[in-house]
């Protein structure tokens, strides 16, 4: 076999009747959102998220809540810059969820039983966050009814401050919601603001062995690293603990019965991966509880809706 030398051909060559008419897409930059609102205690608390090109007035459904709990928090913090930080410094970026919303309590010097308490009772006056998903997928269903939409714009807004196709339910998942107890439903409906997440499927908490948990951030520095390069510390707290079917042979470390409320420091770095926020967070990618909060979400935003 004879290998012969080709000289590389010039633009003209390659091109004889001009260059291509080649336009890239315009760069769409990420915009932050946030909303000031009041909690079931009447105090100040925030929501943030962020979405692609224009604001988007309407909260996400899933959700990270946060505690912040040191009394000097600045009074101009900004929920979008922690959460930035909070991803950068943890290592966050390749398990983020464009759809979570990062919700901040403000409870001065406040203890993990006294966060609890406050969740159980924000849970109470919004409801869960299947109220929201029920609603979307009533929408939809309705949509292809041919029936009249709900107008979201006509009600009665709870908000302080605000700084093509849809996809429609199977029908297993239409008869599973028509069929859900509403209990939320009804006693929640005049609260604008989305409900909190409530896992229903057990497989998406059988490795955590609780139900419920939000996160409680315990410095004054609201960004993650400091001058130093440390990060700070954040805590993981779960509750509502799941009863678990211990093999005889088995010997228990932990019973999660034993300890209704779990407190545990979550490390940026560390030999063990289940103590990292990132691999937290990432193992709630493909939840149920996920999946359907961002079916609903985009659903609703296709539909035009500004407020849940």
């Amino acid at each position: 076999m004879v290998r012969t030398k080709t000289r590389a051909r010039t633009f003209s060559e390659c091109y004889p009747n001009g260059p291509p008419n080649i336009r890239l897409p315009l760069a769409v930059r990420q915009i932050n959102n946030n909303l000031i609102f009041k909690d079931h205690t009447g105090r100040p608390a925030l929501m943030s998220w962020w979405s692609w090109g224009v604001k988007r007035p309407l909260p996400p459904i899933a959700s990270w809540v946060f505690y912040m709990v040191h009394p000097d928090v600045p009074h101009d913090f900004d929920g979008c810059g922690f959460r930035d930080s909070l991803e950068n410094a943890h290592c966050l970026a390749q398990v983020h969820d464009r759809y979570h919303r990062y919700e901040f309590f403000f409870l001065p010097g406040a203890t993990p039983e006294e966060c609890h308490a406050h969740y159980l009772g924000e849970m109470e006056a919004r409801g869960t966050m299947w109220r929201q998903i029920r609603k979307a997928k009533r929408a939809v269903k309705n949509m292809k009814q041919g029936k009249e939409p709900e107008d979201n714009s006509a009600q009665e807004s709870t908000f302080i401050e605000v700084s093509t196709s849809v996809e429609g339910p199977s029908p297993e998942e239409e008869s599973s919601f028509d069929e859900e107890s509403a209990s939320d439903e009804d006693t929640n409906a005049g609260n604008q603001l989305p409900g909190l997440v409530w896992p229903k499927c057990d497989r998406d908490v059988e490795d955590i062995w609780y139900r419920g948990w939000f996160f409680i951030y315990p410095d004054v520095e609201v960004r993650f690293k400091g001058a130093a390069g440390e990060v700070h510390d954040v805590y993981l707290v779960t509750f509502d603990p799941i009863p678990q079917n211990w093999y005889e042979e088995e010997s228990a470390t932990f019973d999660p019965m034993e300890h209704l409320i779990c407190s545990k420091r979550m490390e940026a770095l560390g030999p063990e991966s289940e103590s990292m926020l990132s691999y937290w967070m990432s193992r709630s990618n493909r939840s149920q509880w996920v999946e359907e909060a961002d079916k609903a979400t985009e659903n609703a935003a296709k539909l035009g809706w500004e407020r849940w």
